[in-house]
């Protein structure tokens, strides 16, 4: 089994967590580079990270793969709050990832502008309903949801996007979290 992605992705680093116990290997791919793009260009149709790799078989995004690992492992039960919460979470990041992907292709994110005022709009609503769902503790046990919760947390404030000021709670949560063993070993400030 094996995972394809890269050092810094929330969308990787989730899995990466939540496979903290599980035997496989990791692909790290750097898919800025010509290299990386290589790589992903031959595994993925999408050129998108993350994926799975099962022999014959390919396993793309990380929803699906969390679910597919979930049922072959067996691990959590997720209800409707739950999956409700990471569609939230995915949301918010998407979000973040597409700002954060114009403005390092040089736009400028911060102007009046329909599709940006939108994004701002969806991630200020986002991070304030997942701010209330955090005071309400809804993510006070540390599975997958949570795993997300902290990843797009600190990936925001890794990339300078969001320094969580406006939501203790969110705050609260990530730093509570930053102890744990494999959070500081997939910590994409080590490898950058």
């Amino acid at each position: 089994m094996k995972l394809y992605g890269s050092l810094t992705s929330p969308y990787v680093r989730r899995l990466r967590i939540w496979l903290e116990h599980t035997d496989y290997e990791f692909v790290a791919l750097d898919i800025f580079s010509p290299e990386g793009r290589k790589t992903l260009e031959a595994v993925s149709p999408a050129r998108k990270i993350p994926l799975l790799k099962l022999g014959k078989d390919t396993v793309y995004d990380s929803r699906m793969i969390f679910n597919y690992l979930n049922r072959k492992l067996q691990r959590e039960t997720l209800d409707l709050d739950d999956e409700n919460a990471l569609t939230l979470i995915d949301e918010a990041n998407q979000a973040f990832v597409h700002l954060f992907l114009l403005s390092k292709s040089g736009i400028d994110v911060q102007q009046d502008a329909l599709y940006f005022n939108l994004q701002r709009e969806r991630i200020s609503n986002l991070m304030l309903h997942l701010e209330g769902m955090v005071a309400a503790g809804h993510f006070k046990q540390w599975n997958y949801p949570a795993i997300c919760l902290y990843c797009l947390l600190d990936w925001v404030d890794f990339r300078e996007l969001d320094q969580l000021d406006s939501t203790p709670a969110l705050k609260d949560f990530r730093d509570h979290h930053l102890s744990h063993e494999y959070v500081k070993k997939t910590d994409p400030r080590l490898n950058t």
